[in-house]
């Protein structure tokens, strides 16, 4: 990858540092442009490294304007950067290549590391990427195979390029990678070896033009594989069959049914109601006990299903599997159960962030719900949250910008409702409307933006007002 002698780094995040840093190895000059005050931006100790290494900041309202003035001829985006905001499109129109992190760093592995030398399972979907990657992390590393995790679960791969063994071990190193919708549209060379799809429906239309782009933006997953490549589908969900006209690979189908509905099929993972088989190649095996998985929801077992198959395909030992299976325990913020006051079960699913997934944690208990739900609207479609909320919500307790809309769903759905002002008084308001037996479900169906820097960080205010309540108890 040859490299021009000046490059921008859009967004000074995690992923916008460890490229910049990446680009100072190899003796570009790096001007770092951040739409937040320079004062603010010097604050963060990353920043302030790279400051001292030489980085040209750009900062403040309009930083990513300027830079179409200066004729550079490559800039790096942060995915949280839409390329669809006036100030990108003219840095573009300037002349200037925009490529994503994830581009950037697939070129430098395949340029200065050697294609050949690692295995990459990437991971994508509108949900269950994070569950889905940890499970194939863990499947795989318990093998014994060398592997690392990157991409949107918070470390990016350019961190890992330059501190991947340079051996000449004739088993490649597995790269596991979650990547979102914003790190693909920005993709145009990207390869992986195996391509995994989760869930398609609509969501970030806050950032994607339509829901057209959306998707368009998720079918680069597959854009450049080759026939000797894999994609991993969950046959469970309509978006991802819908998907599978793009694919030009090998498929493996997930599902529960697909054993039976697709009898000419080879490659497949399916499940009974307590065995998860798996078929390559035609030979049918027995992988691991769906009823010793710990993670609730049938939404998880489809997400196992995608592990169980990517994970095989990469060369993990079903015995290995079959262990991780048992043992489990998921992943902070997706229906992570907090603790049990009374008989009432707090759980923490804050990484539901679209209404389709909040639905599908209402849906994953059979006790009644009383519900924590609102935030900042992504645009996305409620009417699956609606039916999960009348069938099984007791009491709706909302929060942020979209409490109203959320209170007229509570209306048409004759489903009580209160608000909250804030995650303590929800936590409180929650567990007084509760019994023993329900499940007070955080749940939010939103981004967090309006009230939070992150979903982890709501789930994380869930989670001491939880504990907060419980020393409130017991000091009474």
């Amino acid at each position: 990858m040859k490299l021009p002698e000046v490059v921008a780094v859009l967004g000074l995040g995690i992923s916008g540092c460890a490229v910049a840093e990446a680009l100072i190895k190899r003796g570009s000059k790096v001007i770092g442009a951040d739409e937040a005050p320079k004062e603010k931006i010097l604050q963060r100790e990353q920043v302030k490294q790279l400051v001292e290494k030489g980085i040209e900041l750009v900062s403040g309202e309009g930083a990513f304007m300027r830079l179409a003035e200066l004729g550079l001829k490559l800039a790096i985006l942060s995915p949280g950067i839409s390329i669809h905001r006036e100030d990108i499109k003219r840095l573009a129109q300037s002349g200037t290549k925009l490529i994503g992190e994830v581009e950037f760093s697939y070129q430098l592995l395949v340029n200065d590391f050697g294609r050949e030398k690692v295995c990459i399972v990437a991971v994508t979907g509108t949900k269950g990427k994070t569950t889905t990657v940890h499970l194939i992390w863990e499947m795989l590393k318990s093998s014994g195979l060398t592997t690392i995790l990157a991409g949107n679960v918070g470390t990016p791969l350019a961190m890992f390029v330059d501190e991947l063994p340079r051996s000449e071990a004739k088993t490649p190193i597995r790269v596991v990678m979650e990547v979102s919708s914003f790190q693909l549209a920005t993709c145009e060379t990207f390869r992986p070896d195996i391509a995994a799809l989760t869930t398609l429906f609509v969501d970030h239309l806050d950032w994607h033009l339509d829901a057209e782009d959306y998707r368009r933006s998720k079918a680069k997953i597959f854009a450049n594989q080759k026939g000797e490549d894999w994609a991993v589908l969950n046959a469970d969900n309509l978006g991802v069959r819908w998907m599978a006209q793009f694919v030009r690979s090998r498929v493996l189908w997930c599902g529960k049914e697909v054993a039976s509905s697709c009898p000419y099929c080879t490659h497949w993972v399916s499940n009974d109601d307590e065995i998860v088989w798996a078929s390559l190649n035609g030979e049918r095996f027995p992988v691991a006990r769906l009823s010793e998985f710990m993670i609730r929801g049938e939404h998880n077992h489809q997400n196992l299903q995608v592990a169980i198959g990517s994970a095989l395909l990469a060369g993990a030992h079903p015995e290995a599997i079959a262990d991780v299976v048992r043992n489990f325990k998921g992943v902070p913020h997706r229906l992570e159960l907090v603790g049990e006051i009374n008989g009432i079960r707090f759980v923490n699913d804050s990484a539901a962030t679209t209404p389709d997934s909040a639905a599908a944690g209402i849906q994953s208990f059979d006790a009644p719900v009383v519900l924590i739900a609102g935030g900042r609207d992504k645009g996305g479609n409620w009417d699956g949250f609606r039916k999960a909320m009348k069938e099984q919500v007791k009491v709706l307790v909302v929060i942020g910008e979209f409490a109203d809309k959320l209170i007229e769903m509570a209306k048409e759905a004759k489903v009580k409702f209160t608000k909250a002002e804030d995650m303590e008084d929800a936590v409180r308001k929650a567990f007084e409307l509760a019994s023993s037996g329900d499940v007070v479900l955080l749940s939010p169906g939103c981004a967090s933006f309006d009230m939070f820097t992150s979903y982890a960080q709501r789930g994380e205010k869930f989670k001491e007002a939880v504990c907060n309540l419980l020393d409130a108890l017991h000091l009474n």
